[in-house]
């Protein structure tokens, strides 16, 4: 299952996915910081961090179709929630209601071992995007490619639990055809 954030290149991937709660509720927070005096908007910031804890709770039901019926329930409660945010283009979480009502269907996704925000894939990246800024990148394709390359199978084996230096030695000692 792909855990993302709502960047629009991830709307093509035909899989199962998860959007990132995360980034929805900080995107919420700030919008409240941005309208501190309104208070439906601020009720409204607060009702859609309740249905996400309620949201959690769901997580572990063990039969399909309770998951199912819980998420149907949770997709109802966010669509009656950006309801009023839809229908007022003038109101603050407009365009945060659009982005609920366009991914309705990967906000409730949750599966048991699977994180709703992409928040430890983002902190894996975080190290590659430090270097290509500070060194400039690689100036050229096949540099980008190379080195795309051996960061996933050094985060790959490592996450593994396995040795990268060890890893990578054995792969160089008898590749994989």
């Amino acid at each position: 299952m792909l855990v993302s954030d709502f960047y629009a290149a991830y709307d093509c991937y035909g899989g199962y996915h998860q959007r990132c709660w995360a980034h929805l509720l900080r995107d919420i927070s700030d919008l409240v910081k941005v309208y501190p005096e309104d208070e439906q908007l601020r009720e409204w910031a607060d009702a859609v961090g309740k249905l996400y804890h309620k949201g959690k709770l769901y997580t572990g039901l063990e039969t399909p179709g309770r998951k199912l019926e819980a998420r149907r329930y949770l997709e109802r409660e966010a669509t009656l929630l950006c309801e009023a945010g839809l229908n007022n283009k003038d109101s603050p979480q407009h365009t945060l209601c659009k982005r609920i009502e366009k991914y309705l269907g990967e906000l409730f996704v949750w599966e048991e071992g699977v994180p709703s925000d992409n928040n430890g894939a983002e902190r894996d990246l975080r190290q590659l995007v430090v270097t290509r800024k500070i060194s400039g990148g690689t100036r050229s394709a096949e540099g980008t490619q190379t080195k795309m390359a051996l960061s996933t199978l050094y985060t790959t084996w490592a996450a593994r639990g396995l040795d990268p230096f060890q890893a990578c030695r054995q792969l160089l000692i008898s590749p994989q055809v």
